[in-house]
Parts: structure tokens; sequence; C-alpha cells
């Protein structure tokens, strides 16, 4: 059986997770292939990664914040099932190198995993867990093809596995997209405009992102913060604070350094060491 050549996505890939996404652009190249139309429902999109690093010197490539999703990849290095991290994540890019991968909506991998997500945030899986053909011998083959034949031999075995509709998908989609353009702030505002309980939208983001529905309002605050600091060149603190959500300045920060490893302001100071402010 052939294996089928996916597309390129003509979309432009949204950076707003990373934290220093102008030197990810400058040192990555990245593209992304729209998913066939069966995988269209789970997958948002498929992506390959490579780089050429003849600095001699390790560039951290991602400084990352994750958003609810999880990503099954293949690379020479490692290959596995990453799923969503609570906190801030770094990843090298050493050499020259390659990473085939696919991108879950957020939920969706719940179908291919047939279980709750809950307590795997911050977990790395091994891809037989979940796709027991993808074992050494298939994974060295894969990564032997081109890029689209690898992408979508990777597709393939996604197919294989015949994931069914599973209408929590489509809630957990519009719950996410709400949070990150309506404007609400907690749980409490979630649950009034689903006209759910607090108790179940909870359990639905434990059992199908594996982390609750406050991380995901914590984290759209914080990539908010992020991208406003890149942005403006003297940032007001208190009010960003505020306009955020925070009942304080000092909340704000605490936060943000808890997850990021650094204040606001260091933040800004980073971005602006690497000529990084802007995007």
């Amino acid at each position: 059986m052939a294996i089928p050549v996916l597309q390129k996505s003509a979309a432009i890939y949204q950076t707003d997770g990373k934290l220093d996404p102008a030197g990810f652009e400058r040192h990555i190249d990245f593209q992304t292939y729209v998913p066939p139309g069966d995988l269209a429902a789970f997958v948002n999109h498929f992506w390959t990664i490579r780089w050429n690093n003849t600095s001699g010197q390790p560039y951290v490539s991602e400084q990352v914040m994750h958003r609810p999703y999880v990503d099954v990849y293949l690379s020479a290095q490692e290959s596995g099932i990453q799923c969503t991290f609570r906190d801030r994540r770094d990843y090298e890019a050493n050499g020259s190198g390659r990473i085939i991968g696919a991108r879950f909506k957020p939920g969706a991998f719940r179908a291919f995993w047939q279980k709750p997500l809950a307590g795997l945030h911050n977990e790395t899986i091994a891809l037989q867990h979940a796709f027991v053909e993808a074992d050494q011998a298939w994974i060295v083959h894969t990564l032997s093809l081109p890029d689209d034949a690898a992408v979508g031999a990777l597709a393939e075995l996604l197919q294989a596995q015949k994931p069914i509709h599973d209408p929590n998908i489509e809630v957990i989609e519009t719950i996410i997209r709400a949070t990150e353009s309506e404007g609400l702030l907690t749980v409490t505002e979630v649950a009034e405009w689903m006209g759910k309980s607090e108790r179940w939208l909870q359990q639905l983001f434990q059992d199908y992102i594996g982390i609750g529905l406050k991380w995901q309002l914590q984290r759209i605050k914080l990539l908010e913060a992020a991208k406003a600091i890149r942005e403006c060149n003297e940032p007001d603190w208190a009010d960003m604070a505020y306009a955020l959500g925070y009942s304080s300045q000092q909340h704000f920060i605490t936060d943000f350094k808890r997850v990021l490893g650094k204040t606001p302001l260091q933040y800004k100071k980073e971005m602006l060491s690497l000529g990084a402010n802007g995007l």
C-alpha cells in the first residue's frame, strides 16, 4: 500500500507558546501539514522540524509554555508521546537534526489512549504504549523517508487505530476557544458561560487533557503577559497585572516566576539581549 503524501499547510504557524518566537524562526525550519480527512477531527496538524547548528554552542531552540496539546514525535535521538507540561520546558538544538510529529487537538488524544489522561501531565510516553506497531524498526524506516512521506507514514499509524468520534473533544475545543477569546478568567465564569458545574468542567479537563481547567486559564494569562512584555518597550507591571485579572502586581510576578523561572523584568531583559522584542 502506497504511503499517502500530505499537503503542506498554508496556515501561518502560531508561535504563542514560545518564549523567544523570533529566535525560533531564525534557527528552526518548521513546516506543518494538513491532516487527511478522517483524522481532521483529531489532529490539528502534522509537523516537521529541522535545524543545522554549526556554531559549536547549543542553541536553546524553544523555551515553551505548553498549551493543552499532546504531540507524537519521531527523531533519531528519541521518539515518544509528549503530554502537556505544566511549567516551562527548554529544548536544545545541537548539530543537525530533524523531528517528525503530529499535534492532536486539545483532548483528542483520549480517542487513541482510550482511558483518562489524568496524571499524565509532565510525561513523555513510549510510542508503543498507544501504537503497538511503532517499534524501533518502524521508527527507523519512517525516519529514512523524505519529510512528506514520513509524515504520511505517521498519518497511517494514527489511521490504523480507527479513532471513534467523541463529542467531548468538540466541547473542549469550544471551551478553549472561549477562554482564549471571551475574556473568561475563572472556572466559575467558564461554568456559567457553559451552563455546567465547575466540578463537571474540572473532571472533563482532567480526563481529556490531564490537567484541570484552572491550569488552562492561568496559562492563557501568562502567555498574554509574555507576549505583551516582548512587544512593549516599557511595561507597566501593575497595569499588566490588573489587566490580566490578578489581584495584585506581586501575585502576577510570583505566578510568572514560578512557571518561567524568572521575573517579568528578567524576562524582558533577556528578550532585549537576544534582540527578540517583538514577533
